[in-house]
């Protein structure tokens, strides 16, 4: 059985982690903690917790001895110094993306690391979609031939959502890029884990709604992260790769397309219908130029808590994604901000 604690129990942790954490036999939520009383009691009682075991201070939590693995689920400045404490005191960590505000800030985690090499995970969610996974053995089989090409695009309208304010997604200091972190390093992760490393980049960002309300008044303040994010990527030796993620996109909730183009084939799905794929492989489907959908087979299907679990338990899991991954993750973003900053191609490496 391993006791889970949780640091932040709002948005990502209600919709993904305590849910899928409470259907998972092998494991128990035993300590949470949150600087925001009203969510922390709101949560506690959900789970039954009393109160020795619901934490404002996260030092407090981690060394907690009814935790055994710590999940980090707050904004994205914290991530670092609080997976740090946990991997001194020697507990599993599994962190939300992205792994920092900027790759600076990734050192001083890689260093606890090499210190003390704790079962570690990131929570590249999409990794973990019974579509790209199989879009993954497809691709191993040979059966799109060599890749040539990837189109990619996530598509959200929260930009305008009405009445929404400064919150920390808001501000570099605390988010360090919008769209792109937020949103985009799945995006990053997935061409990473399906089709190779981002070897340069080149990109363009632009805010929309340029100010927002304050969150505790009316007074005005300025939205310092990107609502749109446009670049092109160099993948591996021959692969060329376009992405679009924007939160300025009206008549999308959350739409996320993702297309493969290979010299003997095509593989196209979108992330909301997660169970199918598109696809056009062999002589027949060429004959035809046309893409037809099949079902990904159950095999495939893999839950992210039920996989840090087992990462957090001593197991060997495959393909799952590591704070190593993060810190790549986040050069790739830092060579982004830079691109559009300096309007020329970066070199992922020279960073």
């Amino acid at each position: 059985m391993v006791r889970v604690g949780i640091i932040g129990v709002g948005g990502i942790a209600n919709s993904v982690h305590i849910s899928q954490l409470q259907r998972i036999s092998d494991c128990k939520i035993t300590a949470i903690c949150d600087i925001d009383l009203k969510q922390l009691k709101k949560v506690g009682d959900m789970l039954g917790l009393d109160e020795a075991h619901r934490f404002v201070d996260y030092k407090e939590l981690i060394a907690c001895p009814d935790v055994d693995a710590v999940e980090i689920c707050t904004p994205n400045y914290l991530h670092v110094p609080m997976a740090v404490e946990a991997v001194k005191a020697g507990k599993p960590i599994e962190v939300e993306k992205p792994l920092a505000c900027n790759l600076e800030q990734t050192k001083a985690l890689e260093e606890a690391l090499r210190e003390n090499p704790v079962p570690n995970m990131m929570c590249f969610s999409y990794r973990f979609r019974p579509a790209t996974r199989y879009a993954k053995w497809i691709i191993e089989k040979g059966m799109i031939g060599d890749i040539v090409s990837v189109d990619v695009a996530y598509l959200k309208s929260s930009a305008f959502m009405a009445g929404r304010r400064l919150d920390w997604r808001f501000v570099k200091e605390y988010a360090g890029t919008g769209v792109l972190g937020d949103l985009g390093v799945h995006l990053i992760d997935m061409t990473r884990y399906l089709v190779g490393d981002l070897k340069s980049v080149c990109g363009d960002t632009e805010i929309v709604v340029k100010e927002r309300k304050k969150l505790d008044s009316d007074e005005i303040g300025k939205v310092e992260t990107d609502d749109y994010c446009a670049f092109m990527a160099r993948v591996g030796d021959n692969v060329r790769a376009n992405f679009m993620i924007t939160r300025c996109a009206i008549g999308n909730a959350n739409t996320i397309k993702y297309d493969i183009y290979g010299t003997e084939g095509v593989i196209s799905f979108n992330l909301n219908n997660p169970d199918v794929l598109g696809v056009c492989v062999g002589e027949i489907d060429k004959e035809c130029n046309g893409i037809h959908t099949v079902k990904v087979p159950a095999r495939f299907a893999r839950g992210q808590e039920k996989t840090f679990i087992e990462v957090a338990s001593g197991k060997d899991v495959p393909d799952h994604p590591v704070v190593a991954d993060g810190v790549d993750c986040q050069k790739i973003l830092d060579a982004i901000l830079l691109s559009t900053e300096e309007k020329r191609w970066i070199d992922v490496d020279s960073l």
